[in-house]
């Protein structure tokens, strides 16, 4: 069944613009036909479409259930801006491993200092509905490294991919132990050039535990994807 984001009046939904316009101009569907609304909320609305046009499709509603896909943590990524084409891809595969928020910030090695939310936000809600994920994920505007320090302080543990230690120093069995009864969780992660050494310790000092993800040097994107699925796995997530 295909999920799209609408706003909800009384027993109806109303989906409106590029959803609209997904329905009627790109599935061709059709009255009778059913379909998941999202509200940006926890819950998946089960329903059926009453009315189909360009720019606005109703449907109404037959059943309401908590989304299956809802993450049981709350998990930040933040992420060295990158260029254009490893972000756009940080976020799509981000969104689909459960991260409920994105903080870009700038570092040494920082490629873009900008970032069209526009274009972003339509990835969001396509990662949103291929996941079939209930809320829609926001990216922050891009903040100063100094910052992105301050920030760690409101989480509950920091984890941090360290190009700078060694694969050896990786110990799982402490860091499961460390995630127990832990709810709001920091991932930080580098842009190409990685950190400076300077920023890796002031990161640490910060409090971050940091991981090594092997031998090799993995590109941005491929290292974002490598924590975030260690931490879900660790985490239960």
């Amino acid at each position: 069944m295909k999920r799209f984001f609408g706003r909800r009046e009384g027993d109806n939904i109303f989906f409106e613009e590029s959803e609209a316009g997904h329905i009627a101009q790109v599935l061709r569907m059709h009255e009778g036909e059913q379909v998941i609304a999202s509200l940006n909320d926890d819950n998946d609305y089960f329903c059926t479409l009453v009315e189909v046009g360009k720019r606005r499709c109703i449907a109404k509603i037959d059943k309401i259930q908590k989304c299956a896909a809802l993450p049981k943590k709350e998990i930040t990524l933040f992420i060295s801006m990158p260029k254009r084409d490893y972000f756009e891809t940080i976020v799509t595969k981000s969104v689909e491993l459960g991260v409920s928020e994105i903080q870009p910030f700038e570092s040494a090695f920082s490629v873009n200092h900008a970032f069209k939310s526009e274009r972003v936000e339509q990835i969001v809600l396509s990662a949103c509905k291929q996941c079939e994920r209930s809320h829609l994920v926001p990216v922050k505007n891009i903040c100063k490294f100094d910052e992105m320090l301050e920030m760690l302080k409101s989480f509950d543990m920091v984890i941090f991919a360290n190009e700078h230690i060694n694969n050896k120093d990786n110990n799982l069995d402490e860091l499961i132990k460390k995630f127990e009864k832990k709810r709001k969780i920091a991932v930080i992660v580098g842009c190409e050039g990685g950190f400076s050494e300077i920023e890796a310790q002031k990161i640490t000092t910060a409090g971050a535990v940091g991981i090594s993800l092997g031998a090799r040097i993995l590109r941005c994107d491929t290292a974002a994807v490598a924590t975030l699925t260690l931490v879900n796995l660790i985490s239960k997530n």
